[in-house]
């Protein structure tokens, strides 16, 4: 056998056994893509979130994104459980609904429980509501059992102020804060905390606390300086059906009879004139000349 006779025979050889090998590799990656395709179109299995729902089992994650969704009709924001898309709708991310954008809650954590499962689009909804109604009523039945908490302010009011207790806001109205006419405002400031009782709730279920110990100002006000027709700057005070109270200096809130020639609300500073001055009673009577307007 000649030199090209054995090349052409060793070539044949080894070109057989690429052939053998290239096929050998086909048939196992071919197994392996059918094994995956097979994964792959197995149908996710719910069971654990349905027992979720059950369990009312407490969850947290971040907020992704916040959209409105067409299907809900309803603005949503994101969340992810296992890969899982999870809406939770407007009406459903607090205790009481509101029209704030949802685009602040984007970024942050956020705790919720789910409460349905949408198998076929693969998707799951939460919410927030339920948690919180469920924190409230666990406040609501401790303070109303005598137990004292500490409540933190958050939000000024024009009668009142908001104050958090754990993840639940509750109110306090100015006339349950303090023996006189002082508001919240002039003692505490936001953030401050003060340590708070049941006071009531209303047909809205609004929670209202009260301090343990109503404020008292000890200021004296010397009345030596006031007579009558003398015009002070003040700050309405307190409204009631028979007259209205204005602060004019203080701890020191004069009365006066409700003005027909103009609309006051609690919070308005006025021009007050000094009718009367009762120094022995320590008292002052007055009536509104007009409202100052805000600069």
């Amino acid at each position: 056998m000649g030199i090209r006779d054995l090349v052409k025979k060793w070539i044949g050889i080894h070109t057989n056994e690429v052939g053998s090998t290239d096929v050998a590799v086909m048939e196992r990656s071919e197994n392996v893509f059918f094994a995956a395709d097979e994964e792959m179109i197995q149908p996710l299995n719910y069971e654990v979130y349905y027992k979720m729902i059950d369990q009312e089992v407490e969850l947290t994650s971040t907020i992704l994104s916040s959209q409105y969704d067409e299907g809900l009709a309803s603005d949503v924001v994101k969340v992810e459980i296992d890969g899982i898309p999870v809406f939770i709708e407007r009406n459903e991310l607090d205790f009481k609904p509101h029209q704030l954008s949802l685009m602040h809650y984007v970024g942050g954590e956020i705790q919720f429980q789910l409460i349905s499962i949408n198998e076929k689009e693969g998707s799951m909804l939460g919410s927030v509501k339920k948690i919180r109604e469920k924190e409230f009523d666990l406040l609501h039945k401790e303070l109303k059992e005598g137990k004292i908490v500490e409540a933190k302010l958050t939000k000024h009011l024009r009668y009142g102020a908001y104050f958090l207790i754990g993840n639940t806001s509750v109110q306090m109205l100015n006339k349950d804060f303090a023996e006189d006419h002082t508001t919240i405002g002039d003692v505490l400031t936001i953030g401050d905390t003060i340590k708070v009782r049941f006071n009531r709730i209303t047909e809205n279920k609004n929670l209202r606390v009260e301090p343990i110990v109503k404020y008292k100002n000890e200021v004296s006000v010397s009345l030596e300086d006031m007579e009558a027709n003398q015009v002070v700057l003040g700050t309405v005070r307190n409204i009631k059906k028979w007259g209205i109270f204005v602060r004019i200096a203080p701890n020191l809130d004069a009365l006066c009879s409700i003005p027909t020639h103009l609309e006051v609300r609690e919070g308005d500073k006025v021009s007050f004139r000094i009718t009367q001055v009762l120094k022995e009673d320590k008292r002052v009577r007055g009536k509104i000349v007009r409202l100052v307007k805000k600069e």
